[in-house]
């Protein structure tokens, strides 16, 4: 019931121990979601390789079903074994994969089990999941490789019950790809061909869409799976769906309440001299409260405010200036009375003007929270004032899940610490989520800060930026009155943070510079800099551009020594890298790909900004002092 292209094989030799009392081959890998094989949060295998939870897998019983419940980003399995030790003994030329599975939530990519990276610079492997609606099987082989391979996701027609069990599975022969639900062929194509086509390095996920920069865990129970290095035929696909028909025909079951915690994690927002905001979503509605204070013995607390008791935000008012505070925050389930604690965590009120400051920027930091994650903790290292972020945080601003298990996840070593400072990007997608999770003055798709001797102004370069647009004639009104804080020496330095960069040398976003033209930087944000140029602004912060640049001093779009505006391209925060084309304009004064960070210190009339790369290396550095 079989089949492997070219070979008839009725018993499998290998590597991996064999499973007596039953008919046909062995498989590659083979996991039952129940006791006695799970322990201490870890899974043994039947065969292959055995599991390693990560966060919190929790045993079920229902409806005489042992499964393994898994609550989101908390919960998924790693296989124990290396991954180059692993491909060896994964299928090569076809592969069935079926499973028991119950879901609670459906996103736009979820995995039941998965063996692929799937990014910009590479399409390969396989994995058997879902979509916001239905089941699904990708797959890469070496027949539709185009250099870095080319992923196909079959997506099925059946549309998922929540809560309901279902037996699902992949099937692919060398020349098409079949997805099955209960028994039956819910959806076929023949865009693959040949062999898998593996990635040099990934991880065997179960209960997870897992790659180098995603991570969408699943939410919901697994009974069983098995991966078989043959391609199943139809006959057994039904019989092995009979065999436990009985699951299938179980009631949906409600989800069980998830133990309480903080979905995001508490993280700090907007600080002025007296005062901060602490802000943290639940997974259940609650009373939040944060405790504060000068030391962690903490004298005072803020109840915090929300629309939905579930995402909170808390003002902390009434502090000393430049000075360190500890904060705790509580969350109380409304309906249970449980509660969840974060630790223990410190911040600082903003710089007077006559006091040293220092600050970080990080760009684009979508979909990679494997990069982003090691970038804030190198930022983290050097103990910066706050962040600022010009845009980007998320691929896909309208999934929440990239948001809740990347941004927040990855970012929140730092930004527990130190407040940051957001614009939106275009892959923000001017989402309501971007609107709940951030506290800023209204309308939060531009505003200003102030921090120490400096005023800061942030815009969104979605909208329109032209003279006759709301920004320009609100930052035009901004800065005219600044000019009297600078005057008297309040106010020393002037930036600017949106996200498409005005002046750019990027090798094909704003014309193809490998073969022709370029318009050198968005021109709709052109406009713009022609306020810079009058009001004297020091730098404009952008990303967009998956990649580091920095002008000389520009002024009436031409290159300065004197005066003029830098502008900085940030956008090494985790995107999928870019680089700059063949032809040097005269605005540059260096660029580079890599990931990166940028640090800025300041101190009076003096400026050090250093930049540096994943390594933690510095590769570029500027200061710059103003004499008057």
């Amino acid at each position: 019931m079989f089949f492997r292209p070219g070979i008839c094989l009725l018993l499998l030799v290998t590597s991996w121990s064999t499973v007596a009392g039953h008919d046909g081959p062995d498989p590659r890998a083979h996991w039952v979601f129940g006791t006695p094989f799970f322990q201490d949060g870890n899974l043994k295998s039947q065969l292959g390789p055995s599991l390693t939870g990560k966060g919190s897998p929790m045993l079920e019983d229902s409806d005489g079903l042992n499964a393994i419940r898994l609550e989101g980003a908390r919960s998924f399995f790693v296989a124990d074994q290396p991954w180059p030790e692993l491909q060896k003994k994964l299928p090569q030329e076809a592969i069935t994969i079926a499973a028991w599975v119950s879901l609670d939530e459906m996103t736009q990519y979820g995995g039941i089990v998965s063996a692929l990276q799937d990014n910009g610079d590479s399409e390969q492997g396989w994995a058997l999941g879902y979509n916001d609606k239905t089941f699904s099987f990708a797959l890469s082989s070496q027949d539709a490789d185009d250099g870095n391979g080319m992923m196909t996701y079959l997506n099925g027609n059946t549309e998922v019950t929540l809560g309901k069990w279902y037996h699902v599975a992949g099937v692919y022969d060398g020349e098409t790809m079949q997805l099955w639900v209960n028994g039956k062929l819910d959806a076929e194509t023949d865009a693959q061909g040949g062999p898998i086509l593996y990635p040099n390095e990934t991880d065997l996920a179960v209960g997870a869409y897992l790659d180098r920069n995603e991570s969408f865990p699943m939410n919901g129970r697994l009974a069983k799976i098995a991966v078989y290095d043959l391609a199943a035929k139809p006959a057994w696909i039904e019989h092995d769906f009979e065999h436990q028909k009985a699951w299938a025909e179980l009631p949906p079951t409600a989800k069980k309440k998830a133990p309480l915690d903080f979905m995001v994690a508490p993280f700090l927002q907007y600080a002025t001299t007296d005062s901060i905001r602490v802000v943290c979503e639940t997974n259940a509605e609650c009373k939040v409260t944060v405790r504060f204070g000068e030391t962690a013995d903490f004298d005072r607390e803020s109840d915090a405010a929300s629309d939905d008791k579930r995402i909170h935000s808390a003002l902390l008012d009434g502090l000393a200036p430049e000075t360190g505070h500890y904060y705790q925050v509580t969350a109380t389930d409304l309906e249970t009375q449980a509660s969840v604690q974060s630790k223990v965590l410190s911040f600082q009120t903003a710089s007077l003007p006559e006091t040293p400051y220092a600050f970080a920027v990080i760009s684009d930091t979508q979909g990679n929270p494997a990069v982003s994650g090691k970038v804030g903790e190198l930022a983290w290292g050097l103990r910066p004032n706050f962040l600022v972020v010009p845009g980007d945080l998320v691929s896909t601003g309208t999934i929440k899940n990239e948001w809740v298990y990347q941004f927040f996840s990855s970012m929140n070593p730092l930004i527990s610490r130190v407040p940051f400072y957001p614009v939106l990007g275009n892959h923000e997608r001017n989402a309501d989520h971007y609107y709940r999770y951030m506290d800023l003055p209204a309308p939060e798709y531009y505003y200003s800060f102030r921090y120490g001797n400096a005023a800061f102004f942030m815009l969104d370069s979605n909208k329109e930026m032209g003279p006759d647009s709301e920004q320009y004639q609100w930052l035009e009104k901004q800065l005219t009155a600044l000019e009297t804080e600078k005057e008297s020496g309040k106010v020393v330095w002037t930036f600017v943070s949106f996200h498409h960069p005005a002046y750019s040398s990027d090798e094909n976003d704003y014309g193809d510079l490998w073969k022709g033209k370029s318009n050198w930087g968005d021109l709709r944000i052109r406009p713009m800099t022609k306020l810079f140029d009058r009001f004297a602004v020091d730098i404009v912060w952008n990303g967009h551009i998956h990649s580091y640049e920095r002008t000389w001093k520009m002024h009436n779009d031409k290159p300065q020594n004197d005066r003029g505006t830098i502008y900085m391209i940030t956008g090494g925060g985790g995107g999928g890298l870019e680089q700059a084309g063949p032809i040097r304009p005269p605005f540059q004064q260096t660029v580079r790909r890599g990931h990166h960070f940028v640090y800025v210190a300041v101190n009076g009339k003096e400026l050090q900004l250093k930049s540096y790369d994943l390594d933690g290396q510095l590769f570029d550095t500027v200061t710059v002092t103003k004499t008057q």
